[in-house]
Protein backbone atom coordinates (compact mmCIF):
# COMPACT_ATOMS: atom_id res chain seq x y z
CA UNK A 1 0.00 0.00 0.00
CA UNK A 2 2.82 2.40 0.73
CA UNK A 3 4.18 1.81 -2.78
CA UNK A 4 0.88 3.24 -4.06
CA UNK A 5 1.01 6.14 -1.57
CA UNK A 6 -2.04 4.89 0.37
CA UNK A 7 -2.72 6.98 3.47
CA UNK A 8 -6.08 5.55 4.59
CA UNK A 9 -7.20 1.93 4.76
CA UNK A 10 -10.99 2.04 4.39
CA UNK A 11 -12.67 -1.15 5.57
CA UNK A 12 -15.87 -1.71 3.57
CA UNK A 13 -16.83 -5.02 5.15
CA UNK A 14 -20.23 -4.99 6.81
CA UNK A 15 -18.98 -7.83 9.01
CA UNK A 16 -15.36 -6.87 9.76
CA UNK A 17 -14.26 -10.28 10.99
CA UNK A 18 -12.07 -13.05 9.65
CA UNK A 19 -12.03 -16.56 11.01
CA UNK A 20 -8.92 -17.37 8.93
CA UNK A 21 -6.77 -14.29 9.40
CA UNK A 22 -7.38 -12.92 12.88
CA UNK A 23 -5.16 -9.89 12.20
CA UNK A 24 -7.86 -8.74 9.77
CA UNK A 25 -10.54 -8.43 12.42
CA UNK A 26 -11.67 -4.85 12.88
CA UNK A 27 -10.43 -4.52 16.46
CA UNK A 28 -7.00 -5.80 15.42
CA UNK A 29 -6.77 -3.53 12.36
CA UNK A 30 -7.67 -0.55 14.55
CA UNK A 31 -4.65 -1.42 16.68
CA UNK A 32 -2.20 -2.69 14.02
CA UNK A 33 -2.66 -0.17 11.19
CA UNK A 34 -1.81 3.19 12.87
CA UNK A 35 1.79 2.25 13.76
CA UNK A 36 2.42 1.71 10.02
CA UNK A 37 1.63 5.36 9.32
CA UNK A 38 -1.74 4.57 7.74
CA UNK A 39 -5.14 5.47 9.15
CA UNK A 40 -7.80 2.79 9.54
CA UNK A 41 -11.34 3.93 8.77
CA UNK A 42 -14.37 1.67 9.10
CA UNK A 43 -17.16 2.30 6.56
CA UNK A 44 -18.75 -1.13 6.34
CA UNK A 45 -21.88 0.23 7.99
CA UNK A 46 -22.67 2.20 4.81
CA UNK A 47 -20.54 0.55 2.10
CA UNK A 48 -20.61 -3.09 3.16
CA UNK A 49 -21.61 -5.90 0.81
CA UNK A 50 -23.86 -7.66 3.29
CA UNK A 51 -26.39 -5.45 4.95
CA UNK A 52 -29.98 -5.35 6.10
CA UNK A 53 -31.00 -4.84 2.48
CA UNK A 54 -32.49 -8.10 1.19
CA UNK A 55 -30.75 -7.59 -2.17
CA UNK A 56 -27.24 -7.49 -0.75
CA UNK A 57 -25.84 -10.89 0.07
CA UNK A 58 -22.77 -13.04 -0.37
CA UNK A 59 -23.90 -14.25 -3.81
CA UNK A 60 -21.93 -12.07 -6.28
CA UNK A 61 -24.62 -12.55 -8.95
CA UNK A 62 -27.16 -10.91 -6.66
CA UNK A 63 -25.19 -7.71 -6.10
CA UNK A 64 -25.31 -6.32 -9.61
CA UNK A 65 -28.36 -4.13 -9.24
CA UNK A 66 -27.49 -0.41 -9.57
CA UNK A 67 -30.59 0.80 -7.65
CA UNK A 68 -28.90 -0.35 -4.44
CA UNK A 69 -27.09 2.97 -4.29
CA UNK A 70 -30.40 4.79 -4.26
CA UNK A 71 -30.72 3.56 -0.71
CA UNK A 72 -29.94 6.52 1.57
CA UNK A 73 -27.39 4.67 3.70
CA UNK A 74 -25.31 3.56 0.71
CA UNK A 75 -25.55 6.94 -1.01
CA UNK A 76 -24.40 8.59 2.22
CA UNK A 77 -21.42 6.23 2.39
CA UNK A 78 -20.42 7.06 -1.18
CA UNK A 79 -20.76 10.77 -0.52
CA UNK A 80 -18.57 10.51 2.61
CA UNK A 81 -15.99 8.42 0.75
CA UNK A 82 -15.78 10.89 -2.14
CA UNK A 83 -15.53 13.86 0.21
CA UNK A 84 -12.63 12.18 2.01
CA UNK A 85 -10.94 11.45 -1.32
CA UNK A 86 -11.11 15.12 -2.40
CA UNK A 87 -8.07 15.98 -0.32
CA UNK A 88 -4.94 15.83 -2.48
CA UNK A 89 -2.89 14.42 0.38
CA UNK A 90 -5.19 11.42 0.89
CA UNK A 91 -4.99 8.16 -1.02
CA UNK A 92 -7.70 5.74 0.00
CA UNK A 93 -7.53 1.97 -0.24
CA UNK A 94 -10.82 0.10 0.13
CA UNK A 95 -10.45 -3.27 1.75
CA UNK A 96 -12.78 -6.17 2.32
CA UNK A 97 -12.50 -9.92 2.62
CA UNK A 98 -12.22 -10.79 -1.08
CA UNK A 99 -8.88 -11.28 -2.80
CA UNK A 100 -10.35 -11.50 -6.31
CA UNK A 101 -12.08 -8.26 -7.28
CA UNK A 102 -14.34 -9.83 -9.93
CA UNK A 103 -16.11 -11.78 -7.15
CA UNK A 104 -16.29 -8.86 -4.73
CA UNK A 105 -18.82 -6.17 -3.91
CA UNK A 106 -16.05 -3.58 -4.34
CA UNK A 107 -16.13 -4.20 -8.09
CA UNK A 108 -19.77 -5.28 -8.40
CA UNK A 109 -21.34 -2.37 -6.50
CA UNK A 110 -18.80 0.21 -5.42
CA UNK A 111 -16.80 0.22 -8.66
CA UNK A 112 -19.70 1.03 -11.02
CA UNK A 113 -21.11 3.57 -8.57
CA UNK A 114 -17.74 5.31 -8.32
CA UNK A 115 -17.24 5.22 -12.10
CA UNK A 116 -20.68 6.80 -12.51
CA UNK A 117 -19.46 9.63 -10.27
CA UNK A 118 -16.29 10.09 -12.32
CA UNK A 119 -13.90 8.19 -9.99
CA UNK A 120 -11.66 5.42 -11.30
CA UNK A 121 -11.34 2.57 -8.85
CA UNK A 122 -8.12 0.57 -8.98
CA UNK A 123 -7.95 -2.91 -7.46
CA UNK A 124 -4.68 -4.26 -6.12
CA UNK A 125 -4.13 -7.88 -7.05
CA UNK A 126 -2.29 -10.41 -4.90
CA UNK A 127 1.01 -9.10 -6.34
CA UNK A 128 0.14 -5.53 -5.33
CA UNK A 129 -0.31 -4.46 -8.95
CA UNK A 130 -3.22 -2.14 -9.81
CA UNK A 131 -6.06 -3.39 -12.01
CA UNK A 132 -8.53 -0.75 -13.31
CA UNK A 133 -12.22 -1.21 -12.52
CA UNK A 134 -13.03 -1.25 -16.25
CA UNK A 135 -10.67 -4.23 -16.72
CA UNK A 136 -12.29 -6.10 -13.85
CA UNK A 137 -15.74 -5.43 -15.34
CA UNK A 138 -14.62 -6.61 -18.78
CA UNK A 139 -13.20 -9.83 -17.33
CA UNK A 140 -16.35 -10.42 -15.29
CA UNK A 141 -18.64 -10.53 -18.32
CA UNK A 142 -16.67 -13.20 -20.17
CA UNK A 143 -19.10 -15.80 -21.53
CA UNK A 144 -19.52 -18.97 -19.55
CA UNK A 145 -18.23 -22.15 -21.17
CA UNK A 146 -20.96 -24.53 -22.19
CA UNK A 147 -21.37 -27.62 -20.10
CA UNK A 148 -23.29 -29.46 -22.83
Amino acid sequence: MKRHRVTHLVDVRSVPQSSYWTDFRRENLERLVPPTGLRYVYMGDTLGGIADSPVLCKDPEAVELPPLFDEPKLALGLDRLLKAAESEDRFLCLTCGCLRPHRCHRSRLLGPALLARGVELMHLNDQGEPIPQRTVEAESVAPQASLF
